[in-house]
Formats: C-alpha cells, sequence, structure tokens
C-alpha cells in the first residue's frame, strides 16, 4: 500500500483517511502474545474521529489509585479482561463503555487489531495487551468515570510529527530515558507510546499529511 495512496494532500477527507487506515491494517497480521508468557490478558482500543480533513484519537488521563500500575498515566480506554468477555475484542468494547460511556457496538466501527504489546518493567505484572482500532462518528463525546480523570481528543498528526515529541526520566530508572508524545501539558509514554509507534508506522505507510512540513 505504500506509494499508492496520496501523501500531503489537504483534500482527502476524514472518511477517507479511516478508510485508508482500515485497508492498511487488514494487510497485516498481528503479532500476538504467546501463550503461557504472561498472567493476564487485557485490551485497549485506539478511537479515531474524523474532525475536518483529518483525525482525532482519543486518549485518557486514568485516576490516581494505588493498585493501579498505570494510575495517573495518560493512556488508552481498556483493561484486562473478564471471564464474562468472548474474546478481546469484547473486553476493548466493554471497558470503553465503561471507563469513557462510548459504546462501540451501537456507535464504532472496528477497523483492525495492532501487534500485542507487553510491559518490560519488572514493575509491572505480566499482562499482555491487545490494541484494537475502532472509527466513531464526529459528534461522538467521550465521559469520566471513576477509572478516568479526564479524556481528551488529540490530533491524530501528534503521533508523527517531531514536533510533539520529548524525553522523560523516571525516579526509579534514573540512567534511562523514555520517548514521549507530549500535547497541551499532557505526557504520553511506556505502553501507550509504544502502541502508537506503531500506527506511525501505519500513517507514514499511507502518506497520513503532517502540519509541521
Amino acid at each position: 500500500m505504500e506509494g499508492s495512496e496520496p501523501s500531503e494532500d489537504q483534500s482527502v477527507s476524514a472518511v477517507s483517511w479511516l478508510t485508508m487506515i482500515e485497508g492498511a491494517l487488514k494487510g497485516r497480521t498481528p503479532k500476538l502474545a504467546e501463550p503461557g508468557t504472561f498472567d493476564t490478558a487485557a485490551a485497549v482500543t485506539l478511537l479515531l474521529r474524523p474532525a475536518s480533513d483529518r483525525l482525532e484519537f482519543l486518549a485518557i488521563k486514568r485516576t490516581e489509585a494505588k493498585r493501579d500500575p498505570w494510575s495517573g498515566h495518560m493512556a488508552l480506554p481498556g483493561g484486562r479482561r473478564d471471564a464474562a468477555d468472548d474474546d478481546l475484542w469484547a473486553t476493548a468494547v466493554r471497558e470503553t463503555r465503561e471507563e469513557v460511556g462510548i459504546d462501540l457496538l451501537e456507535r464504532g466501527t472496528l477497523l483492525g487489531r495492532l501487534d500485542d504489546v507487553a510491559p518490560r518493567s519488572r514493575h509491572i505484572p505480566l499482562i499482555a495487551i491487545a490494541p484494537f482500532v475502532a472509527a466513531v462518528p464526529p459528534d461522538v463525546v467521550a465521559g469520566r468515570s471513576p477509572e478516568v480523570e479526564r479524556a481528551i481528543w488529540l490530533p491524530l498528526e501528534a503521533v508523527i510529527e517531531e514536533s510533539y515529541r520529548g524525553r522523560l526520566k523516571l525516579p526509579f530508572e534514573p540512567d534511562r530515558e523514555f520517548p514521549t508524545i507530549e500535547y497541551g501539558g499532557e505526557v504520553i509514554w511506556g505502553l501507550t507510546f509504544t502502541i502508537l509507534r506503531q500506527v506511525e508506522e501505519l500513517l507514514r505507510a499511507i502518506g497520513y499529511p503532517r502540519r509541521d512540513t
């Protein structure tokens, strides 16, 4: 698909970009976590919403909670699989509804699945996370919940533009720097950044436009 789509074409509609993203996702086979290498399965959803000729994605700031290893972090809606969930997409649907009040079965369209990701830090449980990509209409509004301090729609070009990139040092790992996406005072890093790096590769392949060129 690379090279077959228009690059830097401001006239392409947001709906057309969604179609291209869906096609790119269907053209790849996601890498799934190997059974037995993790203790818990989870799923998150990258929600995409049309905004004029561009797209936005939904990021959440998790509520501060002692038992949550991602307490206070910027993240994507999602969580651990329940025994009642038929599959991980069902987990993503349920968690998105519970956390931000968006019912993907009624108002969403599943575009595809990205590679599973897993934390590498010894401070995080052994968990395999399945990232799904879904589209919602432009009038969809994200709410709050006990697990979500706030939900923010960010421009999708923040995933690919260098002007939004930064570095983060953590007190418990002073010798390391973590790459970030920074927008409006919010910092995305860690597993969410890893997921968005996959999205960055996909967007570059279809020629998604940047505003910093």
